[in-house]
């Protein structure tokens, strides 16, 4: 039988689970096993830093349904670990490889650099340890493909982070081909039939005897092995449906279902009224009916109950009332200013089918629940680990993954001033790439969003002015075509740019630097000055997958409230 290097069955391994494209920052001790990666026929993306490199594995995860990013031992490691903790609380399977001082000059106890001082080679391995569904440190050649298949086949069950550390030495060290042989499946197999069926049968029972069943599509529902179940199974209900700020970018909200973006009362703060009907709950591991929890999973439960239900009379027992967004007029603000009630539905008509769309955490990420997006449009934001600068490097890996699929799509970024600071380097992946993205800056005029909460004056929330403008000029000076950024100060300025030919198609980067009104905000965020504990904003409602909700009203959840 053939041999292969230890290193090439693992990134053999990553195109067996489907993934084309390898991110990262070289390192002294992975230089070698970077070498390794383009002869297999993966390609190698080099971003600026550790940080903005997990955030685009992140966003090509997302996308793709699994990444990897391969960073050095000690210092390189730590830097990514900030982004791989978002892929870890918002169920993105990432591998992490690092690549380790040999194993001769890690058992000889000398002293080498990236390393803390005291003779140990496991501390960081076990600060991953927390941020990862299973790690591994291979050091023995005989186990290397049992222990890189368990790491890997953990990854993709929990949906989570893997750790593998691997050497220069153990790296080229030779193996039989045949362990290739082995299947790891990509997406979460079945439960027991028994629970499943059970499951499904008590389902179909309690919408058939709900009074005014609604469906509310959240974050959980975003991933790849059960997104695409979401729009047909509205199709096959035919009862109204919501989605949460999580779960913006998962259901065609074009369709007459659609009843708007659900986010209690309005300013959220744990103020959804879910608690008081039947409520049930598809996750990833159970289905929850009431307070009674089956073994059953949601990728194999909602394509039955999809069939079920489509030849099924329609549940919703009423009328449905067509969804009226709030401030959907289009009319220009009194003011000229660009004022987020009119921003957020004027970019609902921007943007179009197809469209990937990121929103940056914080102002932007409140404010897109106000606008529609277009059928076949896709995106996300993060928002329950809301690390700030997460959204410019999830985009470019977004945008990657698109391409792979052959669905290369416009890339629409939206973010602010100050987070776009931290991740600002993230934007010369995207020229060096050639992705051509539409970049939106909310410019605030130098101020965190934090000023809404505490500290409206205080120098901690001053953020320093940038030329946002010349970013992509700065970053890419030898682009052709050039890349073009522009700088809007009124609702007349945007709107005049929204319409232009030539900006709509997007043929070359382009930012926009769009200057707003400090004390403006989303609707959602000024019901919320003023109140405390007022930064849980966008955490109302728990990491659903899908929920089927009984109002028991003649009317159902609506925009602002349960």
């Amino acid at each position: 039988m053939p041999e292969i290097l230890l290193g090439e069955y693992l990134f053999l391994r990553l195109k067996h689970l489907g993934i084309e494209t390898v991110f990262g920052v070289p390192g002294d001790f992975e230089l070698a096993l970077l070498d390794l990666i383009e002869p297999l026929g993966l390609s190698w993306v080099g971003a600026p830093n550790e940080l903005v490199g997990a955030y685009a594995v992140d966003g090509y995860a997302r996308l793709n349904g699994v990444g990897a990013l391969v960073t050095t031992f000690g210092p390189g490691e730590l830097s990514a670990l900030c982004g791989l903790g978002g892929s870890y609380s918002e169920f993105v399977p990432v591998l992490h490889i690092v690549g380790y001082p040999t194993t001769p000059a890690q058992k000889s106890g000398k002293i080498l650099h990236h390393r803390l001082g005291d003779g140990k080679f496991d501390h960081y391995q076990r600060i991953s340890s927390e941020l990862c569904c299973a790690t591994t440190v291979l050091d023995d050649p005989t186990t290397v493909a049992a222990e890189i298949d368990r790491v890997l086949t953990a990854m993709m069950f929990h949906s989570k982070p893997g750790y593998i550390g691997i050497s220069e030495d153990i790296a080229y060290a030779k193996m039989s081909r045949e362990y290739l042989d082995a299947e790891i499946t990509r997406f979460l197999p079945s439960s027991a039939r028994e629970s499943e069926a059970l499951a499904l049968a008590e389902i179909i029972s309690q919408l058939e005897s709900a009074k005014a069943p609604i469906l509310i599509v959240d974050g959980g529902a975003a991933r790849v092995s059960w997104a695409d179940h979401a729009d047909p199974l509205i199709q096959a209900l035919k009862i109204p449906f919501l989605v949460t700020g999580l779960g913006k970018g998962i259901a065609d909200e074009t369709s007459p279902y659609y009843q708007g973006c659900y986010v209690g009362k309005g300013s959220g703060i744990f103020t959804e009224k879910l608690d008081h009907c039947t409520i049930i709950d598809l996750q990833r591991f159970s289905v929850k009916i009431g307070e009674t929890k089956h073994d059953a999973r949601i990728n194999h439960v909602l394509p039955k109950l999809t069939s079920a239900f489509s030849s099924h009379p329609p549940l919703a027992q009423l009328p449905i009332e067509p969804f009226l967004e709030v401030n959907r007029s289009l009319t220009l603000p009194a003011s000229n200013k660009i004022e987020h009630d009119w921003l957020w539905p004027r970019l609902s008509s921007y943007l179009r089918p197809g469209d990937l769309v990121i929103t940056e955490i914080g102002t932007a990420q409140v404010g897109v629940t106000a606008t529609r997006l277009p059928s076949g449009c896709n995106g996300w934001t993060q928002s329950v680990y809301g690390s700030r600068g997460y959204a410019a490097g999830a985009a470019a890996g977004a945008a990657i993954a698109a391409e792979e699929a052959g669905k290369s799509k416009r890339l629409v970024l939206v973010t602010g001033e100050g987070s776009l600071q931290l991740t600002v380097q993230a934007f010369s992946m995207l020229t060096r790439y050639g992705i051509v993205p539409v970049v939106f800056v909310l410019n605030n005029c130098g101020y965190t969003i934090e000023r809404y909460f505490r500290g409206w004056n205080a120098k901690y929330n001053d953020v320093p002015m940038w030329d946002y403008t010349a970013l992509f000029k700065a970053s890419a000076p030898d682009v052709e075509p050039k890349v073009r950024g522009c700088k809007v100060t009124t609702a007349a300025e945007l709107d005049e740019l929204l319409s232009d030919e030539m900006f709509w198609d997007a043929t070359v980067p382009q930012c926009v630097g769009m200057i707003m009104d400090p004390k403006d905000a989303p609707e959602a965020m000024r019901t919320a000055f003023g109140v405390k504990n007022a930064c849980r904003l966008w955490l109302n409602i728990h990491y659903y997958a899908v929920i089927f909700y009984d109002s028991g009203q003649t009317k159902g959840l609506n925009f602002q409230e349960a």
